[in-house]
């Protein structure tokens, strides 16, 4: 069975360096003197960036190893997306022709998010419409917000507005939590720093950051002024999709909407499972939103699941609905189709 995977990872060296005198260097919150947990774990899982920079053979030999026809790549954590837009614009632009550019290497084997700078939402609106009618790519990935504005704020409206407009999706994807946010639910007394800065990112904390924000969209009215606007969340979709009926019977009272939440939810959102291979959360997602808004993604290269069409072949899943999960539900909403 061939793949069509949606999260896969891509960076450009050259606007990684152009970038480099912008970007907060990585830093390691220790407050304990003695715990040197995070640094010592960030030290042994340094990783050869090669596959992220690469879209050549090394990436293909994988894909061809896991049934992957295509791979969807979109920025990794070294997205210019949220610099200042005074050096943001135009490294986005970079970073967006540069992806093209690989692309077009293997056009049958690639396609691409677009990174925009949201910080000026009119310059990634036109950004974002440049990327799609002459880049050819397929979206645009966003990572968590910027300046603290969640994306239901009227600010970031005209980039609502384009995706809508050239029938795209938006792909958003978890970003780091602001730290005194970290500081008050994820610090303990009875773990280690490395536990507490996992537990606010991977382990839980930008996933349920994310799934806060998809619901702040709904609640803000933004698909009934977007009726036709479609976001696409990994990792199951980050934690949503467990408390759709709980919000009807709760937040659906207090709110006055065209379609319930949960409705507005199986109509404009669709899911990946970002390389989380769990046959219970594919059980739950099936169950709430169906096959017909399912995709596949492996979060490549910061995940080499083996054999990753198995996890389909194996599941709950008709053979017609693995099909869709696989590669048809990409193909139609991405416009793939030749």
């Amino acid at each position: 069975m061939k793949l069509i995977t949606l999260e896969e990872h891509w960076e450009s060296d050259r606007v990684n360096q152009a970038a480099k005198p912008y970007m907060s260097a990585p830093s390691y919150p220790h407050q304990n003197p003695d715990d040197h947990s995070i640094a010592e774990f960030a030290a042994k899982s340094q990783r050869d960036n090669t596959e992220l920079i690469s879209a050549g053979q090394q990436r293909l030999d994988f894909m061809d190893a896991n049934n992957i026809q295509m791979q969807i790549m979109g920025y990794g954590d070294n997205t210019p997306k949220n610099l200042d837009p005074k050096v943001g614009i135009e490294l986005c632009q970079m970073a967006n022709d540069d992806l093209a550019d690989a692309i077009s290497q293997h056009p049958d084997r690639f396609g691409g998010w677009a990174t925009l700078p949201v910080g000026d939402p009119e310059a990634a609106a036109a950004e974002l419409e440049r990327a799609v009618t002459q880049l050819g790519l397929s979206g645009a990935m966003i990572h968590g917000y910027y300046d603290h504005r969640f994306f239901d704020d009227p600010f970031y409206e005209p980039i609502l507005a384009a995706a809508e407009k050239l029938d795209v999706p938006l792909y958003f994807h978890p970003a780091f939590i602001p730290a005194e946010i970290s500081e008050y639910y994820y610090e303990g007394q009875g773990w280690s720093e490395l536990t507490a800065f996992t537990f606010a990112g991977a382990g839980w904390g930008w996933h349920e950051d994310l799934g806060v924000q998809m619901i702040r969209l709904i609640l803000a009215g933004t698909f009934d002024r977007h009726p036709n606007l479609k976001i696409i969340t990994g990792h199951w979709g980050e934690l949503v999709p467990a408390f759709l009926e709980r919000m009807d019977q709760t937040l659906g009272l207090t709110v006055n909407l065209q379609r319930s939440i949960s409705q507005t939810y199986r109509e404009n959102f669709y899911i990946t499972p970002s390389g989380m291979f769990f046959p219970a959360q594919l059980q739950l997602i099936y169950t709430e939103v169906g096959a017909d808004h399912l995709m596949y993604s492996l979060d490549y290269p910061y995940n080499h699941p083996a054999d990753a069409a198995k996890f389909l072949t194996d599941s709950i899943l008709t053979p017609d609905e693995q099909a869709k999960v696989a590669y048809q539900n990409a193909e139609k909403l991405l416009h793939l189709r030749k």
